[in-house]
């Protein structure tokens, strides 16, 4: 897992408040709405300081340099590895919006997109006073999937028939999975920054009024020019980008127009950048006043007719003239099919593309909101690499050994990857379980414990054949994922509830990449292991019938943890004072956000351990929690027995020790707290 920095790391970059949300904990992102106003308030470039009095109050934050949102839970990694929670990205920390800045998400875990293109409440830019801005664009910012089938380490359960179990409910048959250190991230090719066709306007406090004189006088300004100069002349006659960037922090954000970032790539036929077009027309940030016969790409922005301008309260559309030329949309592309999770893709059917050719890169991969608040691409070519094999996903897996030359913190960028772009390709290589391997991660450096693939015994074994064509790998069977219906049921597959594929781009949908070679001669190509391991292998290679869900992996917990008292928490007036020195509200804020959420943790454990055919069908039908509590009692008490026996028998829901279970946040002294 990405390393979660502490206060002493004062000189580290990209130091920025990300979200961290605990779900053994209960700390589901949508019982946010009591924190609100707080996750508002907090600042999201802390110092050592501010972070050092932040970091005890028990927030759904962290600290960190591998810019992402996180989201961790029960799963395989945890049974196996009991101090690595099941983690995984839920949105990017930095993302780019259509004028170039590097803009904050905030850490509002779903977010309302607002009608207009602008960024939803609790965003920011990046200032120029954070540390490591240059390394942007210079460092990797990935997760990786691990798809161990190991038995646990030794801090583990140790007999046979505990590493048998946790094994088989790994997955049954990992010869089946050639491809198992799968990168999950938001950055293309680990490293480049998501690209939205949204605006951001500073809001200014107590000077909305000034930031709205100022737009106004630019816009006066356009209309009182000479009537013979241009946009270009107008924009230098005033000062240029300097000016501008005076407006931005002053409130006013200048619409891109010909400098806009979503314009059209060349892309040579070795897929390096050989350059960029003009900016294309947004909806809502241009308003297209003609269209002229060009060969560049629709949409293309050829004129501009008058200037737009933002703020943090209006849109005033840019006026401009485009080009009628050819989509940018490739016909020759296999499209992902959405009947199949892809829980980061959030377009219709046919506006994201495998990219395989180089003309595929063409389009601009763009990203943004959806209505339920997730981050997703709705458009070009896919950045998929969970479940598709991409040209720089072997580079990504080699770079974990390279920390950055300029901080150990960061892992380094490999100069292949710079201006160039990844397609999808097959796979060509098996990733095998070698415990020599495990053996030499860790017993690496001392920082090796914040290491991406710290702990696994996963490696990449070059075969110089296809293993598995282009295509989409799935995971295996009850493996967590964002399209699991306990994390987001809106979310869950079929694709956010969308039609099915229009029959005319149903020829075009990219296959599941089945093993060319098959699990059974894949299975020799397992690495180094010990005897005990290579038996329960070969025991494994059979495949199984599987259940279709799979409730959960969770801790073992007593009941004393499962009924943990919130009041308990609270009781200590320093810890209250505390919170109440970081914002006003947060003390009642803060112990609404944990009652909710110890509701949420017991009744997922009452699923899991009294009605587990409710959660099954659940599952299946991809409800809620609350939904499959619902259900409960319409089903016959033999139903629940039945699938707790079906459980048992294929390992769909597994135990892992109470020493790996993640109690509620413990206050400094906690204070006894009278019977009610």
């Amino acid at each position: 897992m990405p390393q979660l920095l502490t206060p002493e790391l004062d000189a580290a970059p990209l130091l920025a408040l990300a979200g961290h949300w605990n779900l053994l904990a209960g700390e589901h992102p949508s019982l946010s709405a009591p924190l609100t106003e707080v996750l508002l308030s907090l600042p999201l470039f802390p110092t050592a300081t501010e972070w050092q009095e932040l970091s005890g109050l028990g927030l759904p934050i962290s600290l960190t340099s591998h810019g992402h949102h996180t989201l961790a839970d029960g799963g395989p990694s945890l049974a196996t590895y009991p101090h690595r929670p099941h983690t995984v990205p839920l949105a990017p920390v930095f993302v780019r919006d259509l004028c170039g800045r590097v803009i904050h998400t905030g850490l509002l875990p779903l977010p309302t997109p607002p009608a207009t293109p602008t960024f939803p409440a609790g965003c920011a830019d990046v200032p120029a006073s954070m540390g490591g801005a240059e390394y942007l664009e210079d460092a990797l910012f990935t997760h990786f999937t691990l798809l161990e089938a190991l038995p646990p380490s030794p801090t583990g359960p140790r007999s046979a028939a505990n590493k048998a179990a946790l094994l088989q409910a790994a997955y049954a048959s990992p010869g089946a999975v050639p491809y198992k250190i799968r990168p999950h991230t938001f950055y293309a090719d680990g490293w480049r920054l998501p690209q939205l066709n949204r605006v951001f306007a500073r809001r200014v406090v107590g000077a909305e009024a000034q930031a709205e004189t100022q737009a106004a006088a630019l816009l006066q300004a356009w209309a009182n020019r000479p009537a013979d100069q241009d946009y270009e002349a107008f924009y230098e006659g005033l000062g240029g980008a300097a000016y501008m960037e005076e407006l931005f922090l002053q409130g006013v954000t200048l619409i891109p127009t010909f400098e806009a970032y979503n314009g059209a790539f060349q892309v040579g036929a070795d897929f390096t950048l050989q350059g960029v077009e003009a900016g294309r027309a947004v909806p809502g940030l241009h308003q297209i006043m003609a269209q002229q016969p060009s060969a560049l790409p629709a949409g293309t922005i050829l004129k501009v007719l008058a200037p737009g301008v933002v703020t943090a309260t209006q849109v005033t559309p840019a006026q401009v003239v485009v080009s009628n030329g050819a989509s940018l949309t490739p016909t020759d592309a296999l499209l992902p099919n959405l009947s199949l999770p892809h829980p980061h893709v959030g377009g219709q059917w046919g506006a994201c593309w495998l990219p395989t050719l180089s003309h595929h890169f063409a389009a601009p991969a763009i990203w943004d909101w959806l209505p339920s608040g997730h981050f997703a691409q709705v458009a070009g070519p896919l950045w998929c690499p969970q479940h598709y094999v991409y040209g720089s996903t072997a580079a990504l897996v080699r770079a974990t050994r390279r920390p950055h030359a300029g901080c150990p913190t960061l892992l380094q960028l490999p100069p292949s990857l710079k201006n160039r772009f990844a397609p999808v390709v097959a796979l060509t290589y098996y990733d095998t379980i070698n415990e020599r391997t495990k053996a030499e991660r860790l017993a690496a450096s001392a920082n090796a414990a914040t290491a991406p693939l710290f702990g696994s015994a996963l490696d990449s074994l070059p075969l110089a054949q296809t293993v598995a064509p282009v295509g989409y790998h799935p995971l295996p069977p009850h493996w967590p994922s964002l399209t699991q219906a306990a994390w987001f049921p809106g979310v869950a597959a079929p694709h956010n509830g969308s039609a099915p594929c229009p029959p005319e781009l149903a020829s075009q949908l990219a296959p599941i990449a089945t093993p060319v070679l098959g699990a059974a001669t894949l299975s020799k190509y397992h690495g180094v292991v010990t005897e005990p391991l290579r038996h329960l292998l070969s025991a494994l290679h059979a495949p199984t019938t599987h259940n279709p869900s799979a409730p959960a992996w969770l801790p073992e917990l007593p009941a004393h943890q499962i009924q943990l008292n919130v009041k308990r928490l609270f009781a200590n007036r320093l810890y209250r004072a505390s919170l109440t020195l970081q914002h006003g509200k947060l003390p009642e804020a803060l112990f609404r956000f944990k009652e909710a959420a110890l509701a949420w943790r017991r009744l997922r454990y009452r699923l899991v351990q009294k009605y587990p055919a409710a959660l099954t069908h659940a599952e299946c039908q991809h409800l809620s929690l609350e939904s499959a509590e619902n259900l409960a009692h319409t089903l016959p008490a033999d139903a629940h027995t039945a699938a707790q026996a079906a459980s048992a028998a294929q390992n769909t829901i597994t135990w892992v020790p109470a020493a790996a279970a993640t109690a509620l946040h413990a206050a400094p002294r906690p204070a006894k707290v009278k019977p009610s």
